[in-house]
């Protein structure tokens, strides 16, 4: 195994949002000139995104590139790392990061730790929602949402069903905050922007749904703002649905608490934020105070009882003057991590430090159609103006000279010229579906990273070690790579097609998914994990066992009063049979000859019988056999026992030379005879 990086650092810098930027770009401005002190920022993308503009990127009013600023630019002398943290060790004051799925995992060590990581979104509290939403956190979200929302134009141009229409062309949004007003005041613009140009859509077929469990919209402004910004989206077509709560989701339909359903195709959600898991395991380690699952601070941005833990931003309750804690917006965000970097200097210096004294601003709401509210230093704005002050303030807030410059051009060619409606979706061709392979053709190799879960669909795959040495034959209707998923995601073996072979796959992702969510296809599957054994694996459980019993032959320890069952017999006397006798499966002869024709196991006799009934023609030949792995009566235990675990059995069929049933072995005969 490759041995992990070890990277040390003076302060680490975990988040790569607004304080995290903030924080790195004040440490760089305040440390002395000279410093040899290292810091690094560890984000999970390399760039930062303007959030406040994520609803303009989903209407196509503006570009995604435009609301994205690489973090290497932002903090030029920043040590910036892309990659995701998946520990970190407050004993030993590590961090474990992993750059990506071919490099392995990396260790920081860290004098100094800021924690400036956002939060994350939790819809499990609704059933459907994490499975049908749409939501609005990142860039990839705003530009899933715009293709959804062409793409629901374009099938709704060619339905003839009106009321199949009307559901592709209602789209809800979840959630009366800014980011739910803003979008849904943006998909109104674009629809205004761009159905003349689909013939068959009329403006009846087209309906924005916004649900919100307060009285009021945007709660943070004042009543009279939030009553106008209310009235003018009622102006303008949007339905507003107050004081209620999304029950349920389903692919075509939104259940709201009251009863009340909305037939719809596409629902977005702005609600649901959560603490993130690494914030809320560094509470659990630390000890730390929390409100709401975030971390308490001081007013200096440190965290009580640790002088070398820092955080702001979402991750972090940081008190106001007031008493109350700061709201997660950029505004608070950014001056709070520009805030940090200047005290974390200056406590490394032993130099006093200065409390946050922040009251913010002002809130502005952009409602779509150059229309806004705002509230601004105790002063309240509405209509062209407010929207003419959002786009200065934000405009002025965008970071980097070059962003600013292609927001400007995107929103002055946007007055003269029409919206993009070009279809890119964000969806990438998966890279495997179905694989093809020649004999010869190698998969894989042993020590690769693992991305997918396999079935053989038609040929066979060698499985063999670093020594070229046969793991297993995986042939048709089988599986494999279930061994490297649950653990490292690593391959021990090498896989090569012995024939012509086709493999369905599965990613990783999708793998881990249904197994979080399944125990009982866990527990098979970790079952199934073990027969991937290497021959040291296998060489080292034969040791356990004496030489004597290793050397006897399968007839001597086997059990040779089998219970078997005729092919010819019927369903109803093999019924009457498993109710006197409680075998888990029954070895299955018939015909002329005798031989073995395979197994039947309970649970595939009774799901018959549930699915056909006592059918009195009906005899075993006619029920689905399972296939243990066979040996005949002269093969050595030795022997008996690696085929056992390539088999993934507990169990063997020991048939005589002629091929019929001689006795069954078990692994517990083994055993007992070592024992």
């Amino acid at each position: 195994m490759e041995k992990k990086k070890t990277l040390d650092l003076e302060i680490a810098i975990v988040g790569g949002g607004f304080a995290g930027v903030y924080c790195g770009k004040s440490l760089l401005k305040t440390l002395s000139k000279g410093s040899n002190s290292r810091i690094g920022l560890i984000s999970d993308e390399n760039y930062m995104v303007f959030q406040p503009m994520l609803p303009e990127v989903a209407s196509a009013s503006l570009s995604p590139r435009h609301v994205t600023n690489p973090i290497r630019h932002l903090c030029r002398g920043l040590e910036v790392y892309k990659a995701s943290v998946e520990k970190i060790d407050v004993k030993n004051k590590q961090l474990t990061i992993r750059p990506g799925p071919f490099s392995p995992e990396v260790v920081i060590r860290f004098k100094h730790l800021v924690m400036a990581l956002g939060a994350k979104v939790d819809l499990s509290r609704v059933p459907g929602m994490s499975e049908h939403a749409y939501l609005m956190q990142n860039v990839g979200d705003a530009m899933k949402l715009r293709a959804t929302v062409l793409a629901r134009f374009e099938e709704a141009n060619l339905v003839v069903d009106p009321e199949r229409r009307k559901r592709l062309l209602t789209f809800v949004v979840v959630g009366g905050g800014y980011s739910g007003v803003e979008t849904a005041g943006q998909i109104l613009d674009l629809f205004q922007s761009i159905n003349k140009y689909y013939k068959n859509v009329s403006e009846h077929d087209f309906s924005v749904e916004l649900i919100h469990s307060r009285d009021h919209l945007l709660p943070t402004l004042s009543l009279s703002l939030g009553k106008y910004a209310e009235r003018k989206l009622r102006e303008r077509g949007l339905h507003i649905h107050l004081e209620k709560r999304v029950k349920a989701l389903t692919a075509n339909q939104v259940v709201m608490g009251d009863g009340t359903t909305l037939e719809t195709n596409t629902c977005v959600s702005t609600v649901g934020n959560a603490p993130h898991p690494l914030t809320t395991q560094l509470i659990a380690d630390t000890g730390a105070e929390a409100v709401n699952g975030r971390i308490k601070t001081a007013d200096t941005l440190q965290v009580p009882g640790y002088d070398w833990l820092w955080a702001a931003g979402d991750c972090a309750a940081v008190p106001m003057q007031s008493g109350d804690i700061c709201p997660s917006t950029a505004q608070f965000a950014m001056r709070q991590g520009a805030l940090l970097g200047k005290n974390l200097n200056c406590f490394i210096r032993a130099e006093s430090t200065r409390p946050f004294t922040f009251k913010g601003l002002g809130e502005l709401a952009a409602i779509g159609h150059m229309s806004a509210v705002a509230e601004v230093m105790g002063l309240r704005f509405s209509g062209f103006i407010a929207w003419w002050m959002w786009r200065t303030i934000y405009l002025a807030k965008l970071p980097g000279l070059d962003r600013k410059l292609r927001v400007m051009i995107d929103w002055t060619l946007d007055i003269f010229f029409p919206r993009d409606i070009n279809l890119l979706s964000p969806r990438y061709t998966r890279p495997l579906q179905e694989a093809h392979l020649q004999a010869g053709n190698v998969l894989f190799r042993a020590g690769e990273p693992a991305f997918s879960f396999y079935i053989v669909k038609e040929g066979c795959i060698r499985l063999s070690d670093i020594d070229g040495g046969l793991i297993k034959e995986i042939k048709a209707g089988e599986f494999f790579g279930e061994r490297a998923l649950l653990s490292d995601q690593t391959w021990r073996f090498t896989a090569t097609a012995t024939e012509e072979t086709t493999l369905i796959g599965l990613a990783s992702a999708e793998f881990k998914a249904i197994l979080e969510n399944s125990t009982t296809m866990r527990q098979m599957l970790e079952r199934s994990a073990k027969q991937y054994r290497s021959a040291h694996e296998i060489d080292e459980m034969k040791e356990a066992l004496p030489d004597a019993v290793l050397g006897q032959s399968a007839s001597d320890l086997m059990t040779r009063n089998v219970h078997q069952l005729q092919s010819d017999d019927s369903i109803k006397d093999t019924l009457q049979r498993f109710n006197r006798e409680r075998h888990s499966f029954y070895p299955m002869v018939g015909g002329d000859d005798g031989k073995l024709r395979g197994v039947i196991s309970r649970e595939d006799f009774y799901d018959f019988v549930q699915s056909n009934g006592l059918s009195t023609e009906a005899d075993l030949s006619t029920i689905p056999r399972q296939q243990l792995p066979t040996v005949e009566e002269a093969t050595r235990i030795e022997d008996c026992l690696e085929t056992m675990i390539r088999g993934g059995s507990n169990k063997l069929i020991v048939i005589s030379g002629e091929g019929k049933l001689a006795g069954i072995l078990s692994i517990r005969d083994v055993l007992a005879a070592g024992a």
